[in-house]
C-alpha cells in the first residue's frame, strides 16, 4: 500500500510541475543587442542581426552583421550543438582579421550569445526575427 501511495504522489507531482519549454530552433534569423568590450577600450553597445543555417544535423553556419556607434562588423562562423539549446563554436571577422570562440544558449525564445577573442569580449541577447 505504501508503494502505491508514493507512486501516486510522484505521478501527481510530475503532472503538476511546470513544463520546461523546448528551446526555439537555432536555424533562421535572430536580432538583438548587447555589449562588446575591447581589451584596450571602454564597453560599447552593439546591435546585431544573425542568420544561422544548418549544414549538418548538429553544425550551423553563422553570418552576422553588427554595428556599434563607430563600426560596422560582418562576421562568419560555425557552431556545433553540444546539447539541446546549447552551441559552441568559432567566429571570424575578416575586416579586422580577428577570430575567437563563441557560446550560444537558447532558453525558451531568447538566445544569449557570449564571445571572446584576443581583442574583445562581449554578450548579446537576441530574439528570433
Amino acid at each position: 500500500m505504501r508503494i502505491l501511495f508514493w507512486l501516486s504522489a510522484f505521478l501527481a507531482s510530475a503532472l503538476l510541475a511546470p513544463a520546461q519549454a523546448d528551446p526555439v530552433p537555432l536555424e533562421g534569423d535572430w536580432s538583438g543587442s548587447g555589449i562588446v568590450t575591447p581589451t584596450d577600450g571602454t564597453p560599447e553597445k552593439v546591435v546585431c542581426r544573425i542568420n544561422y543555417k544548418r549544414e549538418t544535423e548538429n553544425v550551423f553556419r553563422v553570418d552576422a552583421k553588427c554595428a556599434t556607434t563607430a563600426n560596422k562588423i560582418n562576421q562568419t562562423g560555425e557552431l556545433l550543438m553540444v546539447n539541446p539549446g546549447v552551441y559552441v563554436g568559432e567566429f571570424y571577422i575578416p575586416s579586422y582579421d580577428i577570430g575567437g570562440r563563441t557560446r550560444v544558449v537558447i532558453e525558451g525564445s531568447v538566445q544569449t550569445m557570449t564571445f571572446k577573442s584576443t581583442r574583445a569580449h562581449g554578450r548579446l541577447t537576441l530574439e528570433k526575427s
